[in-house]
């Protein structure tokens, strides 16, 4: 069987195993989080087109919310570490393919936001570059009034036009359509003034810090808009969506584990319990072959124990019959003293009977003969003066009355040995608890009198107790004999005494014996413990006392020192 108990151990361990697996993989694939993270990935996605949507306002709408750019690039970072640290933490740690797709969109939009700077302070620059250009094509303006003096007003306005194409479109041909018209213009003052050279130097140094601006202006955008953020998104999207898609596939085939587990677990527990109820069938037979064994070990010691209880009994009976034998052979010796007085005395009042029937006798003859009848009865008179004179009927009437009651002490002695002795008297009954008492004193008055024991009664007035009479005989005489006993050598007196208290009847008897010590106390109630030498006592006698009152429900307190005496104080309830 223990073999059947460790395999069922190893598959529920297997079941706890898949178990804890199931619920790590349905936390991994919670909804909640799955839905949380594709909504952060959109909002990135969003987020990466607005801000290419404002850097093309900027560069070709002369927008300039530089501001609104810049909390757009704020809020993508914040939304990017949201991501990264909350929502797919676990998961980039133990996705190597989504943390690689993590760290190349973080290094990319780390660019990004690089070339944003660069392409912002480059475009401010611009903007100052164009209002100072604007500012110097004004009508008064010293570069207006050099190309009325020199008649410089067709290559002018064609630099115009090429400056505001390339500012449109910043490509290669315009740039040399513009850089072309600026030589024509340097070739065309080399014989003008200094004065005048350095205002059109001025003008062509102005377009050309414009054109370097445009330039660096137009690289951070191209770089900043053709950064791969949005590729790293749609990378990082995929990546989690796998990432997802083993998670859900690991789960499915984990959910068909246990349920493979569980037909191979009911399976088993069904062939587990077939066993068991077999092996709990054999059990069964074998508990109710053993409970039969019990049971009639039981019996046997319960019937042990009333023989056992008995023959204490009988034990203590051996020890009373001097006793009894003394007390019966008492009475009987005067009863019979008595009788054959009381036989003399009947035959003397049988002879003055006699005479008097012989008077009768003649009296009725016929004739009568007077002188006969005379001598007759006057002989009769005097033998019944003579009877009538000595006592002889009143001496005869004390006799029988005082064998009379000899015959019933002897009676009431040889009744108590009886109620004491059968054992049909089991049965519980309404008793006054002092017939006990008197029955267990007259039992033991052999070890009372050779022990010059005193019995002094204090008892009260107490209400009939329903108890096994024949069990409280022999606790009143097992107590009362240790008590005289213990009084072997100096006698003494032997209180009894009776009260109620509550519901309880209490009990007590004191003896001036010779005490207990503590470890005697303490074993008293042992079976087959004595203090008593060998051969005087069988240790039965208190330990068979201390179970007839636990039958009663009833207490046995003992109070002793040792050297001045004992008291045994027996607490009994009315209602048991």
């Amino acid at each position: 069987m223990k073999k059947y108990f460790i395999g069922l151990f190893i598959l529920i361990s297997i079941g706890i195993a898949l178990a804890y697996i199931t619920i790590k993989q349905n936390m991994l694939l919670d909804d909640e989080v799955y839905l949380e993270t594709t909504e952060s990935v959109r909002n990135l996605k969003l987020l990466d087109n607005q801000i290419n949507l404002l850097l093309f306002g900027i560069r070709y709408a002369n927008y300039s919310d530089y501001n609104t750019i810049e909390d757009r690039t704020i809020a993508l970072s914040d939304e990017f570490d949201n991501l990264r640290y909350e929502a797919l933490f676990e998961e980039i740690e133990s996705s190597e393919a989504l943390g690689n797709a993590t760290i190349g969109f973080e290094k990319e939009l780390v660019k990004k936001q690089d070339h944003i700077d660069n392409f912002i302070e480059n475009h401010q620059r611009l903007v100052e570059a164009n209002n100072d250009f604007l500012q110097a094509s004004e009508v008064n303006s010293p570069i207006n009034q050099i190309v009325e003096k020199l008649s410089l007003r067709p290559e002018i306005i064609s630099i115009n036009i090429n400056f505001y194409r390339y500012l449109e479109q910043s490509d290669i041909d315009n740039r040399n359509l513009l850089n072309d018209d600026i030589g024509r213009i340097q070739g065309m003052i080399e014989n003008y003034s200094d004065e005048e050279q350095d205002v059109v130097f001025a003008y062509i140094k102005t377009l050309s810090d414009i054109i370097l601006t445009t330039e660096e202006t137009q690289k951070y955008f191209l770089r900043a808009t053709q950064q791969e953020t949005g590729d790293r998104l749609n990378a990082l999207e995929s990546a989690y969506v796998n990432y997802h898609n083993i998670l859900i596939e690991k789960a499915n085939k984990i959910r068909n584990a246990l349920i493979i587990y569980g037909l191979v677990l009911l399976v088993l527990l069904t062939i587990f319990a077939y066993l068991l109820r077999r092996q709990y069938a054999n059990l069964e037979q074998q508990v109710a072959d053993r409970t039969e064994e019990i049971q009639q070990t039981y019996n046997d010691l319960q019937e042990s124990q009333e023989q056992l209880i008995q023959s204490e009994k009988m034990a203590s009976l051996g020890e009373m019959v001097a006793g009894v034998a003394h007390e019966i052979n008492t009475p009987l010796g005067y009863v019979n003293s008595n009788i054959t007085t009381s036989a003399a005395n009947l035959g003397d009042m049988t002879a003055v009977f006699e005479q008097f029937d012989a008077v009768y006798q003649e009296a009725c003859k016929k004739p009568r003969n007077n002188k006969a009848l005379s001598t007759a009865l006057s002989s009769a008179l005097r033998s019944y003066k003579a009877v009538d004179s000595d006592g002889v009927v009143e001496e005869t009437q004390q006799l029988l009355e005082d064998s009379h009651h000899g015959i019933g002490e002897i009676s009431q002695l040889v009744m108590s040995l009886k109620d004491f002795s059968r054992l049909d008297r089991q049965s519980t009954a309404e008793v006054d608890i002092h017939d006990c008492i008197e029955n267990a004193v007259k039992i033991a008055s052999n070890p009372i009198r050779e022990n010059n024991v005193t019995i002094v009664k204090n008892l009260s007035d107490l209400p009939s107790l329903v108890c096994t009479p024949s069990k409280l005989n022999q606790l009143f005489l097992n107590i009362i004999t240790n008590a005289a006993q213990a009084m072997k050598e100096n006698g003494g007196e032997l209180r009894i005494s009776t009260q109620q208290q509550d519901d309880n009847l209490v009990i007590a008897f004191a003896d001036q014996g010779v005490g207990m010590d503590q470890a005697t106390q303490q074993k008293m109630f042992d079976p087959f413990f004595t203090s008593k030498p060998i051969g005087e006592g069988t240790g039965l006698g208190m330990s068979i006392a201390y179970k007839i009152v636990q039958a009663h429900k009833g207490k046995i307190n003992v109070s002793s020192i040792l050297g001045s005496g004992t008291t045994i104080e027996i607490v009994l309830p009315l209602n048991p």
